[in-house]
């Protein structure tokens, strides 16, 4: 079922102090895998699109068949999903995908001044609130493996919470998109001091599971994992692809290594059996 409510979703989750996987897909077979291990862990979960895994999707100018497939999917499933944009690049494509069925946004702002990008996440934080959908900001950058993080400030967090009006908060603390990283765990300590609500990692597959339990025991409730799950769906259609299998046996195989690593995190971050 997609939640009606994600705002007050989401501060159930802070305050029962586990954490949701948001999943990368970026095809129908991937979205079923996240799903069906979400089901299989009795789990909520956060299926998300990149902008450009719709723009692979999309015929035209609009957002493709992606978003209505992972709606369709979503609507029939026995556990609560959170359909997410992650990395909105603007008020107009945020706008679109909240028009288009998504619950849940994320504006990704990181390259303008501070004062602006709090102006630009807040006028969408009313939009997507009037829609009952949940807003994901974002304060410094995740580094590619080139140690180019700007880690987040605690003195800024409140400012996105309050004036951003943001339900929850990306930070960067030492993790990577791509890469294994640890966290920087007193500076994550001295964000959530602040924050008082719900935060976010992004470069969730290379965090180290410790640093992963200890981030969730701190009031993070969202973790991406893209890296992970694209990893894992080469490695099942490579395996199905060296035994001969045709088509269909490839993307069963492919959804079966998915459907693996999603369980696993769910685990991980303590989403099982919260359903």
């Amino acid at each position: 079922m997609l939640i009606k409510q994600p705002r007050e979703f989401l501060r159930q989750v802070y305050n029962q102090r586990y954490a949701m996987p948001a999943f990368n897909v970026c095809n129908m077979e991937m979205a079923k895998a996240v799903i069906e291990a979400a089901v299989a862990e009795r789990a909520p979960v956060i299926v998300q699109t990149y902008p450009g895994d719709l723009e692979h999707a999309a015929f035209g100018e609009g957002l493709g068949p992606l978003p209505v497939l992972i709606q369709a999917m979503a609507l029939e499933a026995p556990v609560p999903v959170i359909l997410h944009l992650d990395h909105g690049p603007g008020l107009e494509f945020n706008l679109r995908c909240l028009r288009a069925g998504y619950n849940s946004v994320m504006y990704d702002g990181h390259e303008l001044p501070l004062e602006d990008a709090i102006a630009e996440t807040a006028t969408i934080a009313r939009a997507a609130h009037a829609l009952n959908a949940s807003v994901e900001g974002e304060l410094g950058t995740f580094g590619g493996g080139q140690g180019s993080h700007e880690f987040s400030r605690p003195e800024e967090v409140p400012l996105m919470f309050e004036q951003g009006q943001v339900d929850m908060l990306a930070v960067s603390v030492g993790s990577e998109h791509g890469h294994a990283s640890r966290l920087h765990i007193d500076l994550l300590q001295a964000i959530a001091e602040k924050a008082q609500g719900p935060l976010v990692l992004h470069g969730g597959s290379g965090i180290h599971e410790d640093d992963v339990r200890a981030a969730v025991e701190l009031g993070v409730v969202k973790i991406n994992i893209g890296a992970a799950l694209s990893r894992a769906w080469c490695q099942g259609s490579r395996e199905a692809l060296e035994a001969g299998e045709d088509h269909y046996g490839v993307l069963k195989q492919a959804r079966q290594r998915v459907r693996e690593v999603a369980q696993h995190r769910l685990q991980l971050m303590g989403a099982s059996g919260r359903a």
